[in-house]
């Protein structure tokens, strides 16, 4: 599915706004997976917060061989509300897409997204996530995975800051990167005292100015979880803004939206809880010990986050990755095309059919089977038609890959499946 060919009158231009603090790691990968998609009327605009890295340099060699790249710089970190913002000021499309610069994105996710927003008549549509680290303790899964999704969900505000869809309670719906129409942005903009949260302050904000927003059931946005993601943990400089806005934002709730009020009072209690226990951390990490009971006596729901931390940690300390990690050879196929037998040495994963438009139903388990298997094992893949191909875009870290259109002896034979795979640079290959 390649809208490559269409006119600029036919495909609509999207901008993809992406900042970077630091990000020389991943940001290559990143700013690829954008420049890859399907869709190519789009313009990538990396919004640079005052990076002392190679992330410049990264980026005007991106910048030399692709012109739909461009680069806005800070003198001074201001945090990613306020690098959004200047991207967002700068942007020229008819649609705007956020895409974080360590994370990736399915070659046809803005094709199949923008298809999907103008069918269900929508301003906001976003997919499913896949998280994926390299701490294999992290649990690669989907954010919606429990919920099955079959077809889209409406998210209106209520549901939003209550974290409730069918199926599932405390959905942390602020993580999604929606596609949003600009029109429905207009003067909205990132709260720039946020350093975490300012994504579901903003989405909340655009919903209470009317923005239609649809939730739909595929997964192709790559989550990367490391340890300088901003939002993976919470400090108390990063919770006492996010509190104060939200108490500002019941404030000034109008009385015809008085429904609400309920549902923003539980959420600033749970992260008042997080408050607490952030403040906890800091007296045990300096050795307060009178302060760090004293506050364990006054907030006694810090015990059971505190038993929660030592547990992960020691989780963690068990699951840390093998220096060398074992090779797979793994066969990406549509379900019932082959099986193992077949492909002696091949681990044969079935995977649905690749969707033609719009959505398709919940595939989440298969997709972060697939991202475990990428963390734990060097991969080399064969994927075979258009459904082993669509779900080459699904495997975040990969050795190397060759794509068939059909499965043929003579493409993959015993005597084939046998043998290793030469590594090679492949525009699938990505590191952690």
């Amino acid at each position: 599915m390649d809208d490559r060919s269409h006119s600029a009158a036919e495909a609509p231009l999207i901008s993809v706004l992406m900042a970077n603090f630091n990000g020389e790691a991943h940001l290559r990968a990143a700013m690829q997976s954008v420049l890859a998609q399907t869709h190519a009327a789009l313009e990538l605009i990396l919004s640079d917060d005052g990076s002392q890295d190679q992330s410049i340099a990264i980026v005007q060699e991106i910048m030399a061989n692709d012109d739909r790249v461009r680069l806005i710089r800070s003198d001074a970190p201001s945090g990613p509300a306020g690098a959004r913002n200047r991207a967002l000021e700068a942007a020229r499309g008819s649609w705007v897409a956020i895409v974080d610069s360590d994370d990736i994105i399915h070659p046809e996710r803005l094709t199949l997204m923008l298809s999907a927003a103008k069918s269900l008549q929508a301003d906001m549509v976003a997919d499913d996530l896949i998280f994926f680290a390299q701490d294999l303790s992290e649990n690669p899964r989907t954010l919606f995975q429990d919920l099955d999704l079959v077809q889209p969900e409406m998210i209106d505000a209520q549901a939003l800051i209550a974290g409730r869809l069918p199926g599932g309670r405390d959905v942390a719906l602020g993580y999604v990167k929606p596609l949003i129409r600009r029109e429905a942005i207009g003067d909205i903009r990132y709260n720039p005292v946020l350093r975490v949260d300012e994504d579901h302050d903003f989405y909340l904000r655009l919903l209470l100015s009317g923005a239609r927003f649809t939730l739909i059931p595929d997964a192709m946005y790559l989550y990367r979880r490391h340890a300088a993601s901003l939002s993976h943990r919470f400090s108390v400089a990063k919770l006492q803004p996010m509190i104060a806005v939200q108490k500002a934002l019941v404030d000034a709730l109008p009385a015809d939206r008085a429904d609400l009020r309920p549902a923003l009072l539980r959420r600033i209690k749970t992260h008042e809880q997080h408050l607490h226990y952030a403040q906890l951390i800091d007296a045990l990490k300096a050795r307060q010990a009178f302060a760090a009971l004293g506050l364990l006596l006054r907030y006694p729901a810090s015990w059971a986050m505190l038993a929660r931390t030592l547990k992960e940690r020691s989780l963690r300390k068990r699951q840390q990755p093998a220096a060398t990690q074992k090779r797979m050879k793994i066969i990406l196929c549509a379900s019932g095309a082959m099986t193992g037998a077949v492909c002696p040495g091949f681990n044969v994963v079935q995977v649905p059919d690749a969707p033609v438009s719009g959505w398709t139903r919940s595939a989440a388990a298969i997709w972060a089977n697939l991202a475990r298997m990428s963390c734990e094992y060097d991969l080399d893949i064969i994927a075979v038609g258009r459904a082993g191909s669509f779900a080459l875009g699904l495997v975040p870290v990969l050795r190397s890959a060759r794509v068939v259109d059909e499965y043929e002896d003579s493409h993959i034979g015993p005597r084939e499946a046998t043998a290793d795979l030469p590594p090679r640079a492949s525009n699938y290959a990505r590191s952690l």
